[in-house]
């Protein structure tokens, strides 16, 4: 079945927030109680983020199968940097081609606007991620690492486009 890309609309926003906390939430275990509480916070805020960011779904059948944020001018990345963060899939979508779509659909939007590179960050426990980023070429790029919450390593990887 056919995977369509698009910008969500102000009315789907709360679905997305919820679509990508369950896509995350088999990371709580790995998490103390308090970070998950912070961290599912943080990535449930979409219309914090649509402030500079842009929320990205992919549907299949009318219903939201996947989300990701691009940032055309990720704050801390150079001028010439695309960002993309929080690339969600609900397990029940994942190994679909879901994820693969979101990802191919920001390297496009990235060359489309002459950026020279796209990044992303993953968690330690993204293997799924980061094997993705892995086939469709990314590289480790360690400038980008962080800890979006206590005790959440975050490690960042780039594609030069």
């Amino acid at each position: 079945m056919t995977v369509t890309i698009r910008h969500a609309e102000d009315t789907e926003l709360d679905i997305v927030a919820s679509l990508i906390v369950d896509a995350y939430a088999e990371f709580a275990a790995t998490m103390s109680p308090d970070a998950w509480s912070m961290f599912a916070q943080d990535i449930a805020n979409v219309h914090g983020r649509r402030g500079d960011g842009e929320i990205v779904v992919a549907v299949r059948d009318d219903k939201i199968v996947g989300s990701v944020t691009v940032f055309r001018d990720w704050r801390g990345a150079q001028q010439d940097t695309m960002a993309m963060r929080m690339l969600a899939v609900p397990p029940t979508e994942r190994h679909t081609g879901v994820g693969k779509s979101l990802m191919q659909w920001a390297i496009d939007e990235a060359k489309s606007a002459n950026k020279e590179r796209l990044v992303l960050t993953a968690m330690q426990v993204m293997d799924t991620l980061r094997e993705m980023a892995d086939k469709l070429g990314f590289e480790r790029a360690p400038e980008l690492d962080h800890e979006p919450a206590p005790g959440v390593r975050a490690e960042g990887y780039s594609l030069t486009l």
